[in-house]
């Protein structure tokens, strides 16, 4: 169940520009292996992307969704749906949509990259930034 961890996994040693994450910050929140959130935040990021702000729901195949609540702390679970509206879904699987109908489809628009996804996750409070606890 859940998504294989992309290449590089979720808590990569050291991000793009060199400097080393502090997998604490991230930890704290994530119980399981972070395959499938690590695409859950891939698609989020995306949306951001594409359309210059964060997406009011995320739907997911009801397996999908499982899986995120099995990788997540009850705490880290929590936080993510004060941020984002999380519909169950058995046609659409890491669609991202907003109120005024933008909308990015993952599968389709995938390759996401790590700053996308460290900014996800820190929109979603799984992440803290400069020291900052969340």
């Amino acid at each position: 169940m859940g998504h294989p961890t992309p290449p590089g996994g979720l808590r990569p040693e050291r991000s793009g520009n060199g400097k080393t994450h502090d997998a604490t910050r991230l930890m704290r929140h994530v119980r399981g292996h972070g395959g499938t959130l690590a695409h859950v935040l891939g698609a989020v990021g995306k949306f951001r992307f594409r359309h210059g702000h964060w997406p009011q729901q995320l739907y997911l195949y009801p397996e999908t969704l499982a899986a995120l609540v099995q990788e997540l702390t009850p705490l880290g679970f929590y936080g993510f749906q004060q941020r984002l509206d999380l519909v169950a879904d058995l046609e659409r699987d890491l669609f991202c949509v907003d109120n005024s109908g933008n909308v990015s489809i993952y599968r389709i628009q995938a390759a996401s990259d790590p700053a996308s996804i460290e900014a996800a996750a820190v929109w979603l409070g799984l992440l803290s930034i400069g020291g900052e606890r969340s």
